[in-house]
């Protein structure tokens, strides 16, 4: 499941609980298995965010693309998605550097410094005083749309098989 918190920040609820259940009363670090079927999570959401970057953004930034990470948690109970480019540069309201990937999410108005902002539209010069970008999530799309495939159940299974299969040999004796 997953749930969207505002401020470009997802919320994915991944039920992990069951996978574990197999392993109760063995001499295991659950939260190691939960990290790693966590990062199958990353992995894959990940690679969804940047197969459908070109078709959602339109542009061909290599530094936004390279930036898109995913992060678990220690105690095997979240995975974020983040992205860290920035311009360089810090903006004249508050001082920060400007974060493309948290402009893009949330929206922005570029304001002429002095005069007007001048662009050619279709052949014709337009003047404006400021321009509002309309806020666009590009990572939230692709990773629900994995979270409700068969591909991340298949991952998670192949994940789950592995740690399966670790354990086995680790013990030397067959769990199926």
């Amino acid at each position: 499941m997953a749930q969207y918190l505002g401020d470009g920040m997802i919320n994915l609820k991944v039920e992990i609980d069951d996978a574990l259940k197999f392993f109760d009363g063995l001499n295991v670090n659950k939260t190691a298995i939960a990290r790693g079927l966590l990062n199958t999570v990353g992995a894959g959401g990940k690679s969804r965010i940047r197969r459908n970057y070109p078709a959602l953004l339109h542009k061909r930034s290599g530094l936004l693309y390279k930036s898109i990470k995913y992060t678990t948690y220690r105690n095997g109970t979240k995975v974020i998605f983040t992205n860290t480019a920035d311009s360089g540069k810090r903006t004249s309201k508050d001082g920060r550097t400007a974060r493309y990937g948290f402009m893009l999410a949330s929206g922005y108005t570029i304001t002429a410094k002095s005069g007007y902002l001048t662009f050619n539209i279709n052949g014709k010069w337009v003047k404006k005083k400021s321009v509002t970008v309309a806020s666009r999530d590009y990572m939230e799309e692709p990773v629900l749309r994995y979270m409700d495939s068969g591909e991340l159940n298949r991952n998670l299974d192949a994940t789950f098989q592995k740690q399966v299969d670790r354990l086995e040999k680790k013990m030397g004796v067959s769990l199926k």
